[in-house]
């Protein structure tokens, strides 16, 4: 709105000159952020021309390409770290530290999203069936998602840990709490996960980007592909699975959760090799491939 204050004026349309002036103001932008601004300026534009035929239509082939990151998988042992790291949180004798720990292993265990797992309520645990209802995730879609015994039998101990404690058993009440007892919030927990993080050296200084608490979700559905892999299981039939699990109408929505990772390549490598009967050779880290 300044830029057009300034630029256009009194009875003038919104020309291609003048969005292309707009847009090589936002260089100094990430495309990201810069898409979103066009996206409204392209709803306007198209509002305008109902009125004004000469306004310019803004073409998505304009929009510069969005620009996702890399995910980051987590190792077995990083995820022992971080847990083991949370469970040195403060204040002592509180059950945050125990929150901490055991929402990120949930969170590891079941490729959840962090929102769909901080929303969860203790009539969604149903622990003797080993299942957990999700309630409204992402587009409003809910689902019910399958434990493996080891975290069942973890989330027992853990809502144990959190009854003792005195916290609320209402049905209705969160599964996750903070340190006052209300439902942990979301910004406020993915900056403690990034402290920690931090504290241990597997994300560089505020400002800098690296590991996400999201990759852990990233980190699930590589782990979970890695374990098919090296249980010679069909993948055609495995990935639907994988998709319903993780919340996805299509298989296409979870291709980006499929990160080729040395271990994922090298087990593909094998089972190429096996079915074509080709004698396989493995490949140091420090050959050029």
């Amino acid at each position: 709105d300044r830029f057009l204050m300034n630029e256009l004026k009194p009875g003038q349309s919104i020309s291609r000159e003048l969005v292309e002036r707009w847009n090589e103001s936002m260089t100094h932008l990430s495309p990201n952020t810069r898409i979103n601004r066009l996206c409204v300026l392209r709803r306007l534009c198209r509002y305008l021309s109902y009125f004004d035929p000469d306004t310019c239509i803004i073409h998505s082939s304009f929009l510069p390409r969005r620009t996702r990151p890399a995910p980051h998988i987590y190792s077995r042992q990083d995820i022992r770290r971080i847990m083991a790291a949370a469970r040195r949180l403060g204040p002592p004798g509180s059950l945050r530290p125990v929150v901490a720990a055991n929402l990120i292993g949930l969170l590891y265990a079941t490729g959840l999203r962090i929102g769909e797992a901080l929303h969860l309520t203790l009539r969604d645990m149903d622990l003797k069936r080993r299942v957990i209802e999700v309630r409204e995730g992402k587009f409003h879609k809910s689902r019910y998602v399958p434990l493996s015994s080891s975290t069942a039998q973890q989330m027992k101990k853990y809502l144990r840990q959190r009854q003792r404690a005195g916290f609320s058993t209402d049905p209705a009440a969160p599964v996750f709490l903070n340190i006052i007892g209300t439902r942990h919030g979301h910004p406020g927990f993915v900056t403690l996960f990034l402290e920690l993080l931090r504290g241990l050296g597997l994300r560089g200084p505020k400002g800098q980007p690296g590991p996400r608490i999201h990759d852990l979700r990233h980190t699930f559905a590589v782990h979970r592909l890695l374990a098919w892999y090296q249980q010679g299981a069909n993948l055609a039939a495995k990935l639907p699975l994988l998709s319903t699990y993780l919340g996805h109408s299509t298989v296409t929505g979870t291709e980006i959760y499929l990160q080729a990772t040395a271990q994922l390549l090298e087990q593909a490598g094998r089972r190429f090799h096996v079915h074509f009967a080709v004698p396989f050779t493995r490949v140091k880290s420090d050959d050029n491939l």
